[in-house]
């Protein structure tokens, strides 16, 4: 296990990080390739099964988020003995979630295509992915909060390991049931969806057999004899409102996604491609912001909110300088970024024209990604919370809404609307950072 505090340095700590995003990123990525080498239409379903599974697996952030801070404020304060009920706690009601989520998404599937206008052409594929990674649901809720405990304890070189096992795994999976070599039969959509789970499942048990091997995890009912009701009361004001802000972002997502629906497979098709490009341009951000959250944990665990505070904005400052260096490369070689993925020229020519766009949402994103997940860390999760509903109601769905469908500019004007929400909330999450009214939010004492 590292030793994380304020000598910490989190671009180095990102490293690893930084790999094992990326990694997933391809995983995804190669998704999408091979599934448009195999059905334009393959490509849209996938989509808009995995925004609906986003859009209900983004509560496995409850637990995560719970835990992770927990874990290393613990760790922070050098006290050990609550991290058995608080692993207990979180893999306990994980299972419980990944039931209720299978359950509910199973009864009422055919509704949320519905309300997401998925058009009828798109049913039957979305249905084999889902009740496909449904099946399984288990193993990203265990996949996920492994993954946040070992990096809370400073390990984060495992997970970039298994990611690139995962991908390997992944990519021979896809090859075999998307195109059925040697007379193997070809499963399509559903095929993809079978070699996530594999991949991922196979990285999870590793992920776990380490935990309990090196870091003396343990999972037993017998760690909740008595119920820790303070705990669980911490876990839960800590868990609910940390996860407020990335559900609702989901959601918000998933309702923005069926107007993108109303105009068409070829629209739904850009937004994929071009959400793939631009996944790369915050991938520094994201691992950055992830390495940040961990030593902040622990430094506010131990009382070092001085340290906190100069090390979050260090991470914030670089990260917003490699995340415009990124954008500007993409926006000159926009054209044959699209190109990569579709020779259709209307897709080419909109896909380009976002692009140039999406600068302004990822200036306003690096604050999002870099100070909420720091602000998290401190304990302080009541005002991202609250803005971030907010705005990304009032200002990206409604203008979305107002911009995109109402006045016509499509994705575009859809695009421009998200720009002005993570910009807003950009700027008050510098705000919060700098006002200090974080400091003292700490769940460890004494």
């Amino acid at each position: 296990m590292q030793r994380l505090d304020e000598t910490t340095n989190p671009i180095k700590l990102a490293g690893p990080l930084f790999i094992e995003l990326l990694l997933f990123m391809i995983m995804g990525n190669v998704d999408t390739i091979m599934l448009s080498k195999y059905s334009d239409t393959a490509v849209a379903a996938v989509g808009n099964a995995n925004q609906i599974l986003n859009s209900l697996l983004i509560l496995f952030n409850i637990t995560s988020a719970a835990t992770g801070i927990m874990v290393a404020q613990f760790l922070g304060a050098s006290k050990k003995t609550e991290l058995n009920q608080v692993y207990t706690l979180g893999y306990g009601l994980n299972l419980i979630l990944a039931f209720m989520i299978a359950g509910f998404l199973i009864v009422f599937q055919n509704t949320f295509f519905i309300r997401i206008n998925l058009p009828t052409e798109l049913y039957v594929d979305v249905k084999a992915y889902l009740n496909t990674t449904l099946a399984f649901l288990f193993v990203p809720a265990f996949f996920t909060l492994s993954s946040v405990i070992l990096k809370s304890h400073g390990v984060t070189k495992l997970s970039m390991y298994l990611a690139v096992l995962m991908n390997v795994v992944n990519i021979i999976g896809n090859y075999i049931f998307l195109f059925g070599p040697f007379g193997l039969p070809v499963l399509g959509v559903k095929g993809v969806a079978i070699s996530t789970v594999l991949s991922r499942g196979l990285s999870m048990t590793i992920m776990v057999i380490v935990l309990v091997k090196q870091m003396n995890l343990s999972v037993k009912l017998k760690h909740l004899k008595p119920f820790p009701k303070q705990l669980f009361t911490k876990y839960l004001k800590l868990g609910l409102p940390s996860a407020g802000e990335p559900i609702s972002y989901q959601f918000s997502q998933m309702v923005i996604f069926s107007f993108i629906n109303m105009m068409g497979t070829m629209t739904v098709t850009t937004k994929i491609y071009v959400q793939i490009i631009v996944m790369f341009t915050y991938l520094s951000s994201l691992a950055i912001a992830q390495a940040n959250q961990i030593i902040t944990g622990h430094l506010v665990g131990a009382g070092k909110y001085d340290d906190a505070y100069r090390i979050t904005l260090g991470a914030f400052k670089k990260s917003l300088l490699i995340t415009i260096a990124v954008s500007i490369t993409f926006i000159l070689l926009r054209f044959q970024l699209i190109r990569i993925f579709t020779d259709n020229p209307e897709i080419i020519k909109l896909g380009a024209a976002i692009l140039v766009i999406d600068i302004f949402v990822e200036i306003g994103r690096v604050a999002n990604l870099v100070i909420i997940s720091s602000l998290k860390a401190a304990g302080d999760v009541n005002f991202p919370v609250g803005i971030g509903i907010v705005s990304m109601w009032l200002v990206s769905t409604l203008g979305a809404y107002v911009l995109g469908v109402v006045m016509g500019f499509g994705l575009i004007g859809i695009w421009i609307a998200m720009a002005a929400d993570e910009l807003l909330r950009g700027a008050l999450m510098v705000g919060r950072l700098r006002s200090g009214k974080w400091r003292g939010k700490r769940i460890v004492h004494g």
